[in-house]
């Protein structure tokens, strides 16, 4: 009985382990085709780019709504008028980047490293900043309604001009800019 049920466990932590990380979603996707298909046609949506990284690199107007770049190191790359809706860049470095004018429309920045960032204009609606760090980030004209940034760091961070609606903020709830 006892070997029986070291057996069991044993396939239970098989099991356990090799899906741990998994979510169905893109485990089938090759991820160095995904970084040609970005670098050829500018657009990559629903790809995923998990832990890669793309230092400086100019993705200006690209279509990256879907994309999963978790722990990616996007620092100093320009985002201008990128499309990000629904993407996810938990825990992403992307400190010194340019999301001026981007669509982060319920994207998951959770986590995520922005120290420097210029986010003016930016469509953050509905967006996952909570424990972020957004010091020294620019938000001026960017719309925050319904995100969190719960937990955030905004030291140093520009909220003149931001458009905060039901936003939950690292001191509670903002709806200053609700009509």
């Amino acid at each position: 009985m006892l070997v029986i049920m070291k057996k069991l466990i044993s396939l239970i932590l098989l099991f356990l382990s090799t899906n741990a990380f998994a979510d169905g979603n893109n485990d089938w996707q090759n991820i160095d085709q995904n970084i040609i298909k970005l670098h050829s046609s500018n657009s990559c949506q629903g790809c995923l780019l998990r832990n890669t990284s793309f230092i400086g690199v100019d993705l200006n107007n690209s279509h990256l709504s879907g994309v999963d770049f978790i722990s990616a190191n996007l620092s100093s790359v320009n985002f201008y008028n990128a499309d990000l809706e629904g993407s996810s860049l938990f825990g992403a470095d992307m400190k010194g980047s340019n999301l001026e004018n981007a669509n982060l429309f319920g994207s998951n920045l959770f986590a995520a490293n922005l120290f420097g960032s210029n986010l003016t204009g930016a469509n953050l609606i509905e967006a996952d900043l909570s424990l972020a760090n957004l010091g020294h980030v620019n938000f001026a004209n960017a719309n925050l309604t319904n995100a969190n940034l719960r937990g955030a760091d905004l030291t140093g961070a520009v909220l003149e001009g931001a458009f905060l609606c039901n936003t939950i903020m690292p001191w509670g709830l903002d709806n200053s800019s609700c009509k």
